[in-house]
């Protein structure tokens, strides 16, 4: 076997010409490793914040830095290539797609049932080697059984972004059937996650786009109305109308834009709640008063990750066909940077997967 793979790093931050596409040495295997050759690895916003350098000097707690070189890929699906002498959950020829938010048992945080806040973890594509390679090779409790039948590129565009927007539709919101809620910036590949998961659990959800070309893609994707936005004070008189006058019961917001944060808490119903999930590398203050909590009995509740156990119920949701990611495109690995300038452009609907084997 050839001790050499494809795939692709950063060594410096910067533009999408700072990705290097070439020919690495396959990672090693310990004896508890489990060496999986990748089928589908995909890009997100987190990629592209890491590869401009918005993260160099970001700290999370718990965590350890961002460090150079990486090799980006969140999200990794294949077959077992390879495992160690001790590995007893994986054997060659297995499914698996990579866990995107491990836990550490022994972190008090997992112990306290905040295992997407486990300290002390190595994170794909954070502090160890992501999927944007032709293997990987990591942990065997890294790894989960893929379910017959879920296509390889279906669980990479969709296990970091499904797993996510369950733990804020389940545990942040406490949203459940008949609720109303409002999903800004709801093209991308969380929007458009948050809006299919909700429409598989009979959330209504009220979208937004700039875009009017978006508006019958966010419909398909399972929204029961779609706001237009060109003018807010029109935007907000229309989602209060469609929500029955009082608010709706939650938000989610994914454009870093504060004036869609006002927006959102301008919307609420009394006893409502706001996610704010963008401009995590921001420092300006939320455009939200005292008053406003006051007024309202606001409840602003922030999500960093998912814990395993979204991770297994988003497996189970794609066995049962009751969710399917939106997919802007496949492309080969060897064409990273253009998947990077195009996500950094705008305009994708979905996720971008990338297939190392092209």
């Amino acid at each position: 076997m050839s001790k050499w793979m494809k795939a692709a790093r950063i060594f410096e931050h910067g533009g999408p010409e700072v990705l290097r596409y070439g020919e690495y040495s396959q990672p090693g295997l310990g004896p508890f490793d489990v060496k999986v050759r990748v089928l589908a690895s995909s890009i997100s916003r987190f990629d592209i914040k890491y590869r401009n350098g918005e993260f160099a000097r970001a700290s999370l707690p718990g965590r350890k830095p961002f460090p150079m070189p990486m090799q980006l890929g969140r999200d990794a699906a294949g077959i077992v290539e390879e495992v160690g002498e001790q590995v007893q959950t994986s054997k060659p020829g297995d499914r698996v797609v990579g866990l995107v938010h491990p836990a550490n048992p022994l972190s008090m945080l997992a112990i306290k049932g905040l295992g997407n806040l486990s300290t002390d973890i190595e994170y794909p594509g954070h502090t160890m080697f992501g999927g944007n390679a032709q293997f990987v090779s990591r942990p065997q409790s890294y790894w989960l059984p893929l379910p017959d039948g879920v296509e390889m590129i279906d669980a990479a565009a969709a296990l970091w972004s499904y797993a996510t927007s369950h733990r804020i539709l389940k545990d942040r919101l406490n949203a459940g059937a008949g609720d109303t809620l409002l999903v800004i910036g709801a093209s991308g590949g969380m929007g458009t996650a948050t809006v299919d998961l909700a429409r598989a659990m009979g959330i209504r959800v009220i979208a937004t786009t700039r875009s009017e070309a978006k508006a019958g893609f966010l419909r398909e994707r399972g929204a029961a109305h779609v706001v237009v936005l060109t003018d807010p004070g029109e935007a907000l008189r229309e989602i209060r109308s469609v929500a029955g006058g009082m608010g709706v019961d939650g938000a989610v917001e994914y454009s870093a834009d504060p004036a869609m944060l006002r927006l959102c808490v301008d919307a609420l119903r009394p006893g409502g709640s706001l996610v704010p999930m963008a401009g995590e590398g921001s420092r300006d203050p939320m455009p939200v008063t005292v008053a406003d909590c006051v007024r309202l009995e606001l409840n602003i509740r922030a999500a960093r990750g998912s814990n395993v156990s979204d991770q297994h119920a988003v497996l189970a949701l794609l066995a049962q066909r009751k969710i399917r990611p939106a997919i802007d495109d496949v492309m080969p690995l060897a064409e990273i940077a253009q998947a990077h300038a195009r996500l950094e452009a705008g305009g994708v609907l979905g996720r971008i997967v990338l297939t190392p084997w092209n």
